[in-house]
C-alpha cells in the first residue's frame, strides 16, 4: 500500500531529478553554444579573408597584366620596325630608352639585355644607363631557355639608383622571324602594390603578403626588410599551401610571422602569375570577441543553474506545505455531510485557497457520474471537470474578491465526456476555523447550447468579413509597395547595365584606335626625319636627283599610309559616337536598320576579332524604322558579349551572323545566331530570369538577358524567341514594328 507519506518521498525523488537533467541540459547547451559561435567565428573571418585575398589577388593581376601589355607594345614595336631593316643592339637599346613609361603611376623603369648578357636600364625618373642584370633570376632563366615566350616574374631589388623596391617582369625578346634578340623587362614599383596592401592590413589589424610559387616573398605589410625575398621552400606549410586549390585557409605558426603564437591564414593563387596573396591575423586576435562572449555564456549558464537549483528547493518547500495541507484536509472531511447530502440540488464543497474539493451530495454525483473518493482531495483541472479555462480563471478571479455569486454561467465535464452547461451560485462558510465554499449547479445545457449556436453563427459571419477586408487591404498595399519598388530597382539595374555596356565599347574602340593612330605617329615622324635630311642636303648643295627622287616616293608612300591610318579612326570614331549618343539619350528618331547595325558592329568589333571571332552583318538597306536605336543597339551587343562570354569559352574562333527581313508592310525581323557550345533545355528556359547566370562568381550578373526582354517588350514594342541545343550554337529572333508603340516613349530606359 502506498501511504502519502511515500508519494510525498517519490515527489521530492522526481524533483531532484529534474533539477539535475536541467543542469545536465544547462552544460550541455553551453558548451554547443561556444562551440557553434567558435565556429561561425572562425567562419566568417576565413570569408573576410578570402575577400582581402581576392582583393589584393586582382590588384597584383590587374597590375601585372598592364607590365606585361606593356613589354608587349615594346616587343611589337620592335618587331614591326626590324621587319623593314635589321636592328642593332644599340638601335634596340635607343628604342627601348625612347620608349615613355611616365603615364603609368606603377612601371619604373625599361630594361633591354642583349643575347650576350648586356644590358640597359631607363626610366622618366633618371637617365639610361648600363646595369649588369644577367645574375637576376628571370633574366638568366630567359637567356638559358630561348624558346620560353611567356612573360617571367623575378625576385624584387632595391634600385641602383635610388634604392626604391621594384619587382621586374621580363619576357623574350624575339624579330619578326622569331630569332631570340634579347631580354626585354619592366620594373613595377613595389610601393604602388603596397599602399593597398598598408590600407587592408591597417584596416583590419593584419599581415598581408605577396609570395611567388617558387617560395620567395615579393611584399610584406605591414614592411620589414628582413621578410623581403626571404626564401619559404624549405618550410612544410609552403608545399602544404601549394599543393591545395586555388584559394582557402589554414592554421600555422612562424610562417610569413616570426612572432609566436598561431595565425589564420588565407591566401589565393593567381591563375596566370606564380605568385599568391596571402592574408594573416593572429587566432589570439580573431577570438577576442569570442571569448568575451564565452565568458558571458558561461557567467549566464552559472546563474541559470543556481536559480533551478533555488527553485528546485522552493518547490520542495512548497511540496512540503502542500503535503500538510491535504493531511488537514483529510481530517475534516466529515465536518458538513450532513448540511447538504440530501440536497435535490447539485452541491460540493471545496477549499478555495487550493480548489481541492472536499465532499459532494448525491445529486452532484449522479449528474457527473464520478463517485464521492474520486472528488475528494483533488481539484477540477485534475478532474478534467473544467469544460473551459478562460471559465476557470474568471470564477476565481471573483472568488479571489469574496463575493457569492447567484447564478453565474459555468460550464462542466461529466466523467463520460459530455458537457453539461448551468448556473451556479456560491456561498462561503465557516466550519470551525476554515473556510469552504459551497458550490450548487442547475443545469440550463440545452437552453445555453441554443442560445450559443445563434451567437457563435453571428460572430462567425462578422469576423470572416471583417478578416477577409484586413487581409484584402493589406494584400493590396503590400502589392503597390512592392511594384513601386520593383519599378524602381528596375530602372536602376538598366541604367547600370546600359553604362557596363557603353563602357566596354569605349575600351574597345580605344585599343583599335591605337592600331591606326600609332602608325599615323611612326609615318610622321619618318617623314620628319626625311624633311630633315633633305633639307640638310639643300643647305651643303649636296642634293641629288635620286635624293628628290626617293624623298618624293617615301612621301608618297607614307601620305597614303597616314590618310588611310586617320580615315579608319575617323571612321571609327564616327561610329562609336552615333552608337555612344543612340545609348546614352534614349531618344526616338528615324533611323535605317542597316546603318545603325553596321554602327553598332563597328564599335564592337574590337571586342570579338582580338579573340579572332567573326560577325557576319547581313542588313538589307531601306529598312526605317521610328524607334529606339540605342535599346536596339543595347539588345545587339548584349547578344555578342554573351557569345563572347558564354558560348565561345574554350574555343579559339567563332562565328556569329546579324539577320533583318521585313515579314510585312509594318515589321521586321532581326535574327542573330552563333556557332557556339549552345545551352541546356533548363537554361534556356531560364535565360530570361533576373539574376540567372552560369558564370556566377565570374563576373556574371544574370542581368543582361532580363533587360534585352524588357527593352524588347516594353520599349520596342516586340517580342524575343530564344532557339538553343547544346553543341549547335543558339539563335535569338525579335520581332519588332516599325514604329514602335507611343507608350515607350515614357520606358524605363530613360
Amino acid at each position: 500500500m502506498i501511504t502519502p507519506a511515500h508519494h510525498g518521498l517519490a515527489s521530492r525523488h522526481l524533483v531532484v531529478l529534474a533539477v539535475a537533467m536541467v543542469l545536465v541540459a544547462i552544460l550541455v547547451q553551453t558548451w554547443w553554444a561556444v562551440d557553434q559561435d567558435y565556429r561561425q567565428t572562425m567562419a566568417a573571418e576565413t570569408t573576410n579573408g578570402l575577400i582581402a585575398v581576392r582583393l589584393l589577388d586582382e590588384n597584383a593581376h590587374q597590375t601585372l597584366k598592364d607590365a606585361v601589355h606593356t613589354l608587349d607594345q615594346v616587343v611589337h614595336k620592335v618587331q614591326q620596325l626590324n621587319r623593314e631593316r635589321a636592328l642593332s643592339a644599340e638601335q634596340i637599346r635607343k628604342l627601348v630608352a625612347e620608349y615613355d613609361l611616365s603615364y603609368s603611376r606603377h612601371l619604373k623603369a625599361l630594361q633591354y639585355v642583349t643575347p650576350e648578357g648586356q644590358s640597359w636600364i631607363s626610366s622618366p625618373d633618371y637617365p639610361t644607363h648600363a646595369l649588369s642584370v644577367a645574375y637576376r633570376n628571370d633574366v638568366f632563366y630567359l637567356l638559358s631557355h630561348p624558346s620560353y615566350r611567356e612573360a617571367v616574374v623575378g625576385r624584387p631589388y632595391a634600385s641602383n639608383y635610388d634604392s626604391q623596391w621594384v619587382l621586374p617582369i621580363s619576357r623574350t625578346l624575339v624579330d619578326h622571324n622569331d630569332r631570340v634578340i634579347g631580354v626585354i623587362a619592366v620594373d613595377v614599383r613595389l610601393s604602388y602594390f603596397s599602399q593597398l596592401y598598408a590600407r587592408v592590413a591597417a584596416e583590419n589589424q593584419a599581415a598581408v603578403s605577396l609570395v611567388a610559387d617558387d617560395g620567395h616573398v615579393i611584399l610584406r605589410s605591414p614592411f620589414e626588410a628582413r621578410f623581403m625575398n626571404r626564401n619559404l621552400n624549405e618550410d612544410p606549410q609552403f608545399a602544404h599551401l601549394q599543393q591545395h586549390e586555388r584559394e582557402g585557409s589554414f592554421e600555422a605558426a612562424l610562417f610569413l610571422d616570426d612572432d609566436p603564437g598561431t595565425n589564420l591564414y588565407t591566401y589565393r593563387h593567381n591563375h596566370d602569375f606564380a605568385i599568391t596573396a596571402v592574408y594573416a591575423r593572429p587566432l589570439e586576435q580573431v577570438t577576442v570577441a569570442w571569448r568575451e562572449r564565452t565568458r558571458g555564456r558561461l557567467a549566464l549558464a552559472f546563474a541559470i543553474a543556481a536559480l533551478a537549483v533555488l527553485l528546485g528547493r522552493v518547490l520542495l518547500n512548497f511540496m512540503d506545505r502542500l503535503q500538510a495541507s491535504q493531511d488537514s484536509l483529510r481530517q475534516s472531511e466529515q465536518r458538513f455531510i450532513i448540511l447538504f447530502r440530501q440536497s435535490p440540488v447539485s452541491a460540493i464543497l471545496g477549499r478555495p485557497s487550493d480548489g481541492t474539493f472536499l465532499d459532494a451530495n448525491d445529486a452532484w454525483i449522479e449528474k457527473f457520474g464520478y463517485s464521492l473518493q474520486e472528488l475528494q482531495g483533488h481539484t477540477g483541472t485534475q478532474m478534467g471537470l473544467w469544460a473551459e479555462p478562460a471559465q476557470r480563471r474568471a470564477f476565481f478571479g471573483r472568488m479571489t474578491e469574496g463575493e457569492a455569486l447567484d447564478n453565474y454561467p459555468l460550464d462542466f465535464r461529466t466523467r463520460d465526456g459530455r458537457t453539461v452547461r448551468g448556473l451556479t451560485s456560491t456561498r462561503f462558510v465557516m466550519v470551525g476555523a476554515e473556510r469552504i465554499l459551497l458550490l450548487t449547479f442547475i443545469d440550463i445545457t440545452e437552453l445555453r447550447n441554443a442560445q450559443d449556436e445563434i451567437q457563435r453563427m453571428n460572430l462567425e459571419l462578422e469576423a470572416r468579413v471583417e478578416n477577409r477586408t484586413k487581409v484584402l487591404e493589406q494584400a493590396n498595399a503590400e502589392l503597390a509597395q512592392a511594384l513601386v519598388s520593383v519599378k524602381a530597382m528596375q530602372a536602376e539595374l538598366v541604367r547600370s547595365e546600359k553604362m557596363a555596356a557603353l563602357g566596354s565599347l569605349v575600351a574597345g574602340v580605344a585599343h583599335e584606335l591605337n592600331t591606326p593612330i600609332g602608325n599615323s605617329v611612326t609615318v610622321a615622324s619618318t617623314l620628319q626625319h626625311q624633311v630633315e635630311v633633305l633639307a640638310q642636303e639643300m643647305r651643303s648643295n649636296t642634293m641629288r636627283r635620286s635624293s628628290l627622287q626617293s624623298f618624293v616616293e617615301a612621301a608618297s608612300n607614307g601620305t597614303d599610309i597616314l590618310m588611310r591610318s586617320l580615315q579608319r579612326a575617323d571612321h571609327l570614331i564616327g561610329s562609336f559616337k552615333r552608337v555612344a549618343v543612340d545609348q546614352s539619350s534614349d531618344l526616338r528618331r528615324n533611323f535605317d536598320l542597316a546603318t545603325v547595325m553596321e554602327e553598332v558592329c563597328t564599335t564592337l568589333a574590337p571586342m570579338y576579332r582580338k579573340a579572332q571571332h567573326d560577325l557576319v552583318v547581313e542588313v538589307p538597306a531601306g529598312i526605317e524604322m521610328d524607334s529606339f536605336p540605342g535599346a536596339l543597339g543595347q539588345c545587339v551587343t548584349n547578344f555578342v558579349s554573351n557569345s563572347l562570354q558564354h558560348a565561345f569559352e574554350g574555343r579559339s574562333a567563332g562565328a556569329m551572323r546579324l539577320q533583318a527581313t521585313l515579314t510585312d508592310a509594318g515589321h521586321v525581323r532581326i535574327v542573330y545566331s552563333d556557332n557556339g557550345i549552345g545551352m541546356s533545355e533548363n537554361t534556356r528556359k531560364r535565360v530570361f530570369d533576373p539574376f540567372f547566370t552560369t558564370k556566377l562568381g565570374q563576373g556574371g550578373s544574370g542581368l543582361g538577358m532580363n533587360i534585352v526582354y524588357n527593352i524588347v517588350h516594353e520599349v520596342l514594342g516586340g517580342s524575343i524567341v530564344v532557339e538553343s541545343t547544346l553543341g549547335e550554337g543558339t539563335r535569338i529572333t525579335l520581332d519588332l514594328p516599325l514604329r514602335a508603340p507611343s507608350a515607350a516613349t515614357e520606358s524605363p530606359l530613360v
